[in-house]
């Protein structure tokens, strides 16, 4: 088959192909079998007229429209392996000539983004030490205290971390909503579980008082109709609690049954090791967020519209997955927002582009610097894995599952993230 290969703007690759009129002339020729076997002629069995009486009861359109799917497949496969063509999306047909004698498809594919990569070595970004003070020790070793606390019930007033058990009933302009009830719910002060100002207004109650609790909900508040609205709790203190803390002893260290902890000394530097490993990764991730937003902006990307919208439609997609677990569709949130549909898909359009040129950047750091995970470091991480949970390494490809490939991924991810955290400042 003769082809015209020429190269378009945007990664995309245009190929016209002229048919072989061997191969269009046997397509055709089984297309109109085909469509004959249904023809019905007065006098012969269907199928069984003679071919000269069935011709003319047969639409020439269809037959040509039959060949040509029949076609297509075979033409856009010797394109990918002649012209060494690795299409990232559908490719598009459009039929240029079309007689008996003649097939001419226009094909047009979608190639893969082209980058010509900025620098990415040796950037002056800034890195961040973390720090892990005496206070962040406290704070964290209370945390486990509070996970281990009993609760008993508490004469006066309710402060912060104290836990009410309270009847409410909210109104908006005197008139009671639905879900605003309930009774003997228990709320703990100070977790911000409540609309904001709720639980604030309830420190310093005590068993018995009733007090009328005045807030105002969210612009965003996941029900629509309640949103930026103001409202008035009628709030019943029906008991107060307080959470007892166990001491800090080494038998509350024994019940806290962590590896090489027995002293009160070891706990503070567990905690201290811990949080500054979260610190860490944490202020390393920042880094290299802002690493590869460096190398973004002195690099040149070329994208095709259709792998834009792709990535627009996958987002829209997630996000309406994340709102429907909150109780709203994609729908109502952009009534609560006030956003159009026009706006959202704008705003997902501009968060599309940034993570398919932050994942090209990383693409092609990996190609440039020919960084590769082998079998044997794949092997490692899943032992490291199976270590964790006391599993074997089997048991954990098991569990993975259809998820191995993605681990593969992201360890491999994890070492383009290594190479520019030790290459640049």
């Amino acid at each position: 088959m003769e082809r015209k290969v020429t190269k378009l703007e945007h990664c995309h690759t245009e190929v016209l192909v002229n048919v072989d009129k061997d191969l269009w002339k046997k397509a055709q020729d089984k297309a109109f079998n085909k469509l004959a076997a249904n023809v019905t002629v007065p006098g012969f069995r269907k199928g069984k007229a003679p071919i000269n009486m069935v011709k003319g009861r047969v639409d020439q359109m269809k037959v040509f429209n039959e060949a040509i799917n029949n076609v297509l497949d075979p033409v856009y496969q010797e394109i990918l392996k002649e012209e060494k063509i690795q299409p990232v999306a559908r490719p598009s047909f459009d039929i240029t000539k079309l007689s008996e004698d003649e097939l001419e498809v226009k094909v047009t594919l979608v190639t893969a983004p082209e980058v010509e990569l900025g620098k990415y070595k040796d950037l002056e970004v800034g890195k961040k030490k973390a720090t892990v003070s005496e206070k962040d020790v406290e704070e964290s070793i209370n945390a486990l205290r509070k996970q281990y606390a009993t609760i008993a019930p508490k004469d006066g007033q309710a402060e912060l971390g104290d836990i009410v058990v309270i009847d409410f009933e909210g109104s908006i302009d005197g008139e009671a909503f639905e879900g605003g009830k309930a009774e003997n719910h228990e709320l703990e002060l100070g977790s911000h579980t409540f609309i904001e100002n709720f639980e604030d207004q309830l420190v310093g109650s005590s068993a018995g008082i009733e007090v009328d609790v005045k807030v105002t909900f969210p612009k965003d508040y996941v029900a629509v109709e309640l949103a930026g609205k103001e409202a008035v709790f009628h709030v019943k203190v029906n008991e107060v609690k307080q959470k007892i803390l166990p001491e800090l002893n080494e038998e509350f260290i024994k019940d806290l049954n962590i590896k090489d902890v027995t002293n009160i000394e070891e706990l503070k530097n567990n905690r201290k090791e811990a949080l500054k490993k979260q610190k860490e990764n944490a202020l390393k991730r920042e880094y290299l967020d802002k690493v590869i937003d460096e190398i973004r902006k002195d690099s040149k990307f070329e994208i095709a519209e259709e792998l834009i919208n792709e990535e627009i439609e996958g987002r829209k997609k997630d996000l309406d997955s994340r709102l429907q677990q909150s109780g709203i569709n994609l729908e109502q949130y952009k009534e609560l927002t006030k956003m159009s549909d026009e706006a959202l898909t704008e705003q997902l359009r501009g968060e599309a582009q940034k993570g398919l040129e932050s994942f090209l950047v990383m693409d092609n750091v990996r190609s440039k610097e020919n960084i590769t995970l082998t079998d044997e470091e794949f092997e490692f991480e899943l032992a490291k894995m199976a270590e964790q949970y006391n599993m074997t390494i089997d048991q954990i490809k098991s569990a993975l599952g259809q998820q191995l490939g993605q681990f593969r991924n992201n360890l491999l991810m994890r070492s383009i993230e290594d190479f520019l955290y030790n290459n640049n400042k």
